[in-house]
């Protein structure tokens, strides 16, 4: 299967998951259930993701953090400071504007935080990543080479798009969603 027909099948599968997850617990959402709203069979699922907790650690990443779908290449040369900039703004901006997709994300990293386990440990490790991929844009975008700062000012941005994901939640944002996104943007 060629790798654009993986993608389109995968974000059907994830796309899919996501309205299941918004309306059931994770402990009642099935793999057949999800299966079933993306039109496949429960082993077309299984072709891509050995259980449900993989799957679920791809719906996060693809709907909730932006830094997955960020490349710092473009053509195999190093993308120029605005256009990686310009990348990122939209990104944050589409996160934050995927209100539904902000709830399930505190849903499952909550559901997650409650347990111990290998769960708990792919969650850690797959964060670890998103924090380290968001440090190496710092790098590509501002040229902050020093490994510490780079690190802090990522793990800052990404608490502060969970935070957001809370206030979102509780509807508690000041401002509206629009007018939030510019202010987020130019803060950071």
């Amino acid at each position: 299967m060629s790798k654009d027909k993986n993608k389109i099948k995968k974000d059907k599968i994830i796309n899919a998951a996501i309205q299941v997850l918004t309306e059931k617990s994770i402990e009642e959402s099935t793999v057949r259930e999800i299966a079933e709203k993306a039109g496949l069979t429960t082993g077309s699922i299984y072709y891509y993701y050995k259980n449900k907790d993989e799957l679920l650690i791809d719906v996060i990443n693809h709907s909730i953090h932006f830094s997955n779908n960020i490349s710092e290449m473009n053509d195999l040369e190093i993308k120029n400071k605005s256009e990686l900039l310009l990348e990122i703004t939209n990104g944050i901006a589409r996160r934050l504007s995927k209100i539904d997709e902000q709830r399930l994300n505190i849903l499952l990293l909550s559901d997650v935080i409650s347990k111990n386990g290998p769960r708990k440990e792919k969650y850690k490790l797959n964060y670890e990543g998103i924090i380290n991929k968001v440090a190496d844009m710092y790098y590509f975008t501002f040229a902050v080479e020093n490994e510490a700062i780079k690190k802090s000012v990522a793990s800052i941005l990404i608490a502060a798009l969970d935070g957001i994901a809370i206030q979102q939640s509780l509807g508690v944002l000041p401002e509206s969603q629009e007018n939030f996104i510019k202010i987020f943007n130019a803060f950071f």
